[in-house]
């Protein structure tokens, strides 16, 4: 499966960890934005980029991705969530619907989590 021309916002703070997700998701056919590495990265690009996507870590060099998962929601925007933390840190309101990766991404979890958000935001 294939998702050409897809772009997909990359927000990740750990560099190889990016580099690995960018990686996945060319691989799908999918056209990266980004990969950001700050917060403030991550908000600029939400607001300003036309995207399909987002996966998003939520922990920024110690700052909280949710500015950034505002601006993507404001847009309409579906994203993923992508951590290694606990999932009460993350389904709170407002993001309780939002999707969550756990890491390493697994190549197969993130196939199928992309499929249904495109299929629903068809």
């Amino acid at each position: 499966m294939t998702f050409n021309g897809r772009r997909v916002l990359v927000v990740e703070g750990d560099f190889l960890v990016s580099l690995a997700t960018t990686d996945l998701l060319k691989n799908f056919g999918c056209e990266t934005i980004g990969p950001a590495a700050s917060l403030a990265a991550a908000v600029q690009l939400a607001q300003s980029e036309a995207l399909d996507t987002a996966l998003l870590d939520i922990n920024i060099a110690g700052e909280m991705i949710w500015p950034a998962a505002a601006a993507l929601q404001y847009r309409g925007v579906p994203f993923l969530f992508v951590a290694a933390l606990a999932p009460r840190m993350i389904f709170r309101a407002p993001f309780a619907a939002a999707p969550r990766l756990d890491k390493p991404l697994a190549r197969n979890r993130l196939l199928r989590d992309l499929s249904a958000i495109w299929s629903i935001s068809r």
